[in-house]
């Protein structure tokens, strides 16, 4: 057999064919995420702010964007909302998300990712059709809308770990996860730009065009996925006896879990470990999706269509760096240079002080310096990336068994940015100066600071004692075959 047909054979198995279905998965959840962040730009109506209204000078205010106003009075939205009523439009979805992405992951172990998951892409699709006709009749109905998306999309990220748990072999799984999570960053980037486009030429005043074309294709991806996705090896009906002999030997466990440990994982301290990086990265990564365009707009006066690809200058950073990093971060362990806690310690630390020290940078941006401005946002994408084949691969490490169950719980935690990001933001930048958003920035470095320390501190790298259950204890001893496709089915 050539190296190309393996390589075929190797990208077409059932685990890779998985990792395509929730690539495309979590692009789509991605997009009715942010979609709303993007469509305010084209929804809201202009405020009238003055100089002595906004309270800032010439001196404090590098943009002078009000000076530059004309440029974008070319377009009126039709609702005009208050601060208030805005954050909280961008904080609904994180109050549902926050109450069902514990139960989430604890029914993906016990009743399967598939079925899961893809109830989130269901329901999610047919909330995001509603959104133009109920928005209009009133803006709590988007509240309202948006927390309900947030309750069905908890599960999305604990259902893939748990899928992953079952389907990954430990030799490939920095490499699985990241392509996987790479359907979310391109669910930024696409979103970003599609509804950037959408905005400006779309039907139903644009706006309205972003939730019907995203829903849409939602609902009928909804179908395929039901269809083309199996819980574990042993539920697929056309898997070869290679690839399942070849996950049997490699996989801890991947059976449906009958019980959980829930004690003993709360005082775990590997747990916490990832608690607390999920937590401090997120609230940088939350307020890059939901915030960048606002900040765009405001503190750089970046014109409507512009501000898209601005925006999604972090995800395409991701988008780049997530498989390479995967793949290297497998290498790397399967090389034995180092033990696996040290490996993940060593790529969050970096993930963490590279990120930090990028976002003080982009706090000095002038509006002119708009390449420079894409740079950094990429760079910073970049290293926002490491987490993958750090703490977020660090889940599998532990409690294989448990992915899920362990994401949600971790996620919980990491979803309260999503809440207080928004409102914290604009309590610090009500009126979009340069200096306000500054301090936004600073917060999120002081949050990236402190998960690195946290985290090189309590984190672990070996399957923990309470995550591995008499059923497959005869399979813990199975060793792990060298990263070459000759021996990957």
């Amino acid at each position: 057999m050539s190296m190309f047909t393996r390589c075929i054979s190797h990208y077409c198995s059932c685990r890779w064919r998985l990792c395509y279905m929730c690539f495309t998965a979590l692009l789509l959840l991605q997009a009715l995420r942010i979609d709303l962040s993007m469509a305010f730009v084209c929804m809201l109506k202009t405020p009238n702010r003055t100089t002595d209204g906004a309270n800032f000078t010439r001196e404090n205010e590098q943009c002078h964007r009000l000076q530059n106003h004309s440029l974008n009075n070319n377009f009126e939205g039709e609702f005009e909302w208050s601060n208030v009523l805005q954050s909280n439009m961008l904080s609904g979805y994180y109050y549902g998300y926050i109450a069902s992405t514990m139960f989430g992951g604890v029914f993906a172990d016990k009743y399967g990712g598939k079925t899961v998951l893809g109830g989130t892409l269901l329901s999610s699709a047919i909330f995001a059709i509603l959104h133009p006709s109920l928005t209009r009749i009133s803006a709590y109905f988007t509240v309202a809308l948006r927390i309900l998306t947030g309750l069905v999309s908890g599960p999305m990220f604990p259902s893939v770990l748990s899928l992953w748990g079952r389907w990954a072999p430990p030799l490939e799984s920095s490499i699985l996860l990241g392509v996987t999570f790479c359907g979310q960053m391109l669910g930024s980037i696409l979103g970003l730009l599609i509804s950037g486009y959408l905005c400006a030429y779309g039907f139903d005043n644009g706006w309205g065009s972003i939730f019907y074309v995203f829903g849409g294709a939602t609902l009928l991806f909804s179908l395929v996925w039901f269809y083309v996705v199996h819980d574990n090896p042993d539920t697929h009906p056309t898997i070869s006896q290679r690839e399942r002999s070849y996950l049997k030997r490699n996989i801890t466990s991947t059976k449906k879990v009958k019980s959980i440990p829930w004690k003993q994982i709360m005082l775990s301290s590997a747990v916490w470990a990832l608690i607390i990086a999920h937590t401090c990265l997120n609230w940088t990564d939350i307020s890059f999706q939901l915030l960048l365009p606002l900040y765009m707009k405001e503190a750089l006066n970046i014109d409507t269509k512009s501000n898209g690809l601005m925006s999604s200058a972090p995800s395409i950073g991701q988008i780049i760096c997530l498989p390479l990093i995967g793949r290297f971060a497998d290498w790397f362990i399967s090389k034995n240079y180092m033990s696996k806690r040290s490996f993940r310690v060593l790529i969050q630390s970096l993930c963490f002080i590279c990120l930090a020290s990028l976002l003080i940078a982009i706090g000095f941006l002038e509006c002119s310096q708009t390449t420079l401005t894409g740079a950094l946002f990429l760079l910073s994408g970049a290293s926002i990336s490491l987490h993958m084949s750090g703490f977020n691969v660090n889940h599998i490490d532990v409690a294989p068994r448990y992915a899920g169950v362990l994401f949600g719980i971790s996620n919980t935690f990491a979803s309260l940015p999503g809440l207080f990001a928004p409102l914290v933001a604009r309590a610090i930048a009500p009126n979009g100066t340069q200096r306000e958003w500054q301090h936004v920035l600073f917060m999120c470095a002081a949050f990236s600071v402190l998960g690195a320390i946290l985290y090189a501190i309590l984190a672990k790298g070996d399957v923990q004692a309470w995550a591995i259950s008499k059923e497959d204890s005869a399979e813990d001893g199975c060793q792990e075959e060298p990263m070459n496709l000759e021996n990957k089915g």
